[in-house]
């Protein structure tokens, strides 16, 4: 008897000790950092070369840089919610930024899941995230949505421009309450008088931390050093305003960019006729040459400041000692014209308008320095992000997208042959070598992106067989997603 009351004992601590094992075993923690107007052409190594994006250089050096990833929706707004609820613009009849104002009381968001499966969830930064009623702030809409912290901020160039109204926007913003903290916040509204609130608005702050996007940084600082000894691991959303306008980096950054020869605009019009459905969402007239030179300079100093907010908020992984348990997902929510093709602003299925700058870091697991040509949409990330987690045919949670971490592990070298962007009444067909643009009016557009980079050839008569197999994707594309909602104005 004491010989069996001696192994219950000794099996119990076997249990117990693996049980520990299992516990300490945490699944890896995941962060998105989210960029709002990003061009991939201004990033150093994934890029043509001219950025100072040192940051962005090494996370690419240590993972994979996806060059083909899309948006689907060419806007902020519809792009990030469709993110969060990992639906088509076409599901959400939200298409364009002005489309909707609330999102369905019983919508699926993707967060929850992450919480339910044991991960503390967490967003910070800029959004766009529309809630479910005009009643909610936007943090009460966030933890809504399945986040267990938030802390939201309004957009830069909106507390620039309405600030001296009567009934300022923003009075309430945390970043507005913050700078009058600091005793900055008088300095903040004589920078927007003195600048009269334009693309490049003058600004005299020294401290990164009393610019938005540097406040956030340090928000999200902050943050990830609560979670160093955290017992379940997290997944935080971190959202630049950046690179969007206006032009205000701190100065040191503008210096440098004034030192940068910063190649002109590729193209500054269309090899072709192309109707006004495809560009009507751009942000108006393209400025003069001059003003368009201070637009790419100010880009390339915001890119800059940005990329050195994304080293701080890597250090500080490394210094909590969440780094190598990380995987660190970084991407634009779609990108923007900047004066090719003669345009300024986004909204279009043109490359220009499109392209997501995805990289994703986790370089103790995946593949390191790699640049893949697949496809790849945002609604991916999703799966992606579940896989990650240790979720169950992830697929199959998500709504839409597929995983992509046998790509990133290196098991195959793709998942998917085509990605689906899409504005009210035309479509995108993405693929590694060629796009085809597509309108309900009739319009046929091909390009090959192997001799014609910056489309400006229409090849669909070239190439009928390539345009047929396209559009027969898209057609079972449009049958197996969500029914096709006009757009909203609710």
């Amino acid at each position: 008897m004491m010989r069996n009351s001696y192994l219950f004992t000794f099996l119990i601590a076997v249990l117990l000790l693996n049980i520990g094992e299992v516990l300490a075993k945490k699944g890896p923690n995941i962060l998105f950092i989210e960029c709002d107007d990003l061009m991939p052409r201004f990033m150093n190594k994934c890029g043509d070369g001219f950025g100072i994006t040192p940051n962005l250089d090494q996370l690419a050096s240590d993972g994979v840089y996806f060059k083909n990833s899309v948006c689907q929706a060419p806007m902020c707004a519809p792009s990030r919610n469709g993110l969060l609820t990992n639906l088509y613009p076409h599901e959400l009849g939200f298409y364009r930024n002005g489309h909707r104002k609330l999102l369905p009381e019983d919508v699926w968001t993707f967060p929850q899941v992450l919480q339910e499966h044991g991960y503390t969830t967490a967003y910070i930064g800029k959004t766009h995230m529309r809630p479910k009623s005009f009643k909610q702030s936007k943090e009460e809409a966030l933890l809504s949505y399945g986040f267990d912290y938030a802390k939201a901020t309004g957009e830069r160039y909106q507390l620039w421009k309405k600030l001296n109204l009567k009934k300022p926007y923003g009075k309430q913003d945390v970043f507005i309450q913050f700078l009058k903290d600091e005793g900055k916040y008088e300095q903040f509204l004589d920078d927007n008088k003195q600048g009269g609130w334009s693309w490049y608005s003058h600004s005299t702050m020294d401290d990164d931390v009393h610019y938005l996007d540097g406040y956030t940084t340090m928000v999200g600082e902050n943050w990830l050093e609560t979670q160093k000894d955290a017992e379940k691991p997290f997944f935080l959303w971190f959202n630049f305003c950046l690179p969007h306008d206006p032009y205000d980096a701190p100065t040191q950054y503008q210096q440098a960019a004034k030192a940068i020869d910063i190649p002109a605009a590729k193209t500054n019009s269309f090899g072709h006729e192309v109707p006004e459905l495809l560009t009507k969402d751009s942000h108006g007239k393209l400025p003069n040459a001059e003003n368009l030179a201070r637009r790419r300079e100010g880009e390339v100093a915001n890119v800059m400041f940005m990329d050195k907010m994304i080293g701080n908020l890597v250090e500080q992984l490394k210094e909590s000692g969440l780094y190598d348990n990380t995987v660190i997902v970084f991407f634009s929510d779609h990108s923007i014209f900047l004066g090719n093709h003669g345009i300024d602003g986004k909204g279009s299925l043109f490359e220009e308008s499109l392209l997501a700058s995805l990289i994703i870091s986790y370089p103790k697991h995946f593949q390191r320095d790699v640049v893949s040509d697949m496809p790849v949409e945002l609604m991916d990330l999703v799966p992606t992000a579940f896989e990650i987690a240790g979720i169950k045919k992830p697929e199959k949670t998500a709504q839409n997208g597929k995983s992509i971490v046998p790509v990133l592990s290196g098991k195959i070298e793709s998942v998917r042959k085509y990605a689906i962007s899409e504005i009210w009444q035309a479509q995108a067909v993405s693929g590694s070598r060629f796009r085809l643009i597509v309108t309900e009016l009739g319009h046929e557009f091909l390009y090959d992106h192997d001799t014609d980079p910056y489309e400006m050839d229409n090849v669909a008569e070239q190439h009928p067989e390539v345009v047929k197999e396209m559009k027969d994707y898209l057609e079972q594309w449009k049958a197996s997603t969500g029914e096709f909602v006009k757009p909203n104005t609710y």
